[in-house]
């Protein structure tokens, strides 16, 4: 059993203020009750809503988190019933969102939204928990913003008008095939699965003092990672699997940029 991904462009959505967050949970808790198809179209957010886009994945998002719970649920009559409900007005809505963005494309409208360029997927250990989480407890809190602005980049970046920001590192041949993105004196670290989905594979933070250690510290990470990347080198060649692969790690990525901003907000002596 699994969820078929929603597949529409995403929004620039993490940083939603709380009224929107507000208004997410308020059409969710309504959408999730609804039987009738009819219903829960009339139920959504209208296309005038000024932030239509962000608001529906908002609440695509919520009910596939729904639908993952149910799913650990296993074979449960009752759960596969919830998921397969669940499922629908996913459907639904990426019916609706997709309608909406035809709709504006043939008014010459379309460049009012903002869409990512780039899809992440981050390197997890054996124990289930994401390298890049792991990662930011050596990272010292007040250069989690700077954490936060390489993620950014490296989603919604312009790569090519920025080699100073971003490089392919060759200085070592045991580094073949991995990238940098640079912010201030954090570093991350990333490989490339296909043309627009990335590995996010280490944060650190440069050693002034030693690139050897530099260097090292790359190389084991990459080594470390070496098989579960050539696994999802195959996975993203596989329509079903890289959506199911993709959906996972937004809810990851989600999860992410929220604590990263949460800890930027509280710091105050944010490096500059």
């Amino acid at each position: 059993m699994y969820i078929k991904k929603f597949n529409i462009d995403r929004e620039v959505i993490f940083y939603m203020d709380e009224q929107l967050k507000e208004h997410r949970d308020s059409y969710y808790d309504v959408i999730v009750l609804l039987q009738d198809k009819k219903d829960v179209l009339e139920a959504l957010p209208t296309p005038e809503y000024q932030n239509f886009f962000p608001l529906m994945e908002g609440i695509i998002s919520r009910l596939v988190e729904e639908c993952m719970e149910y799913q650990t649920l296993g074979n449960d009559k009752e759960a596969l019933e919830i998921i397969r409900e669940l499922q629908e007005k996913i459907e639904l809505c990426k019916s609706e969102v997709e309608n909406v963005k035809k709709q504006l494309a043939d008014d010459n409208l379309v460049n009012q939204a903002t869409y990512s360029k780039r899809r992440l997927v981050f390197a997890k250990t054996t124990y289930g928990e994401t390298f890049l989480e792991r990662d930011l407890k050596d990272i010292p809190p007040e250069y989690y913003g700077k954490v936060l602005s390489a993620l950014d980049f490296l989603e919604f970046g312009e790569m090519k008008s920025n080699k100073e920001k971003v490089r392919q590192l060759t200085n070592n041949k045991k580094m073949f095939g991995l990238y940098e993105i640079k912010e201030f004196k954090i570093r991350l670290i990333y490989r490339v699965l296909s043309n627009n989905i990335v590995y996010v594979m280490q944060a650190r933070m440069k050693k002034d003092d030693n690139a050897l250690i530099d260097q090292k510290e790359v190389i084991n990470r990459s080594r470390t990672t070496s098989d579960e990347y050539r696994q999802l080198k195959k996975i993203v060649q596989d329509p079903t699997e890289c959506d199911m692969l993709l959906q996972e790690n937004e809810i990851i990525c989600c999860k992410i940029r929220q604590k990263l901003e949460e800890n930027k907000r509280s710091n105050k002596g944010e490096k500059k």
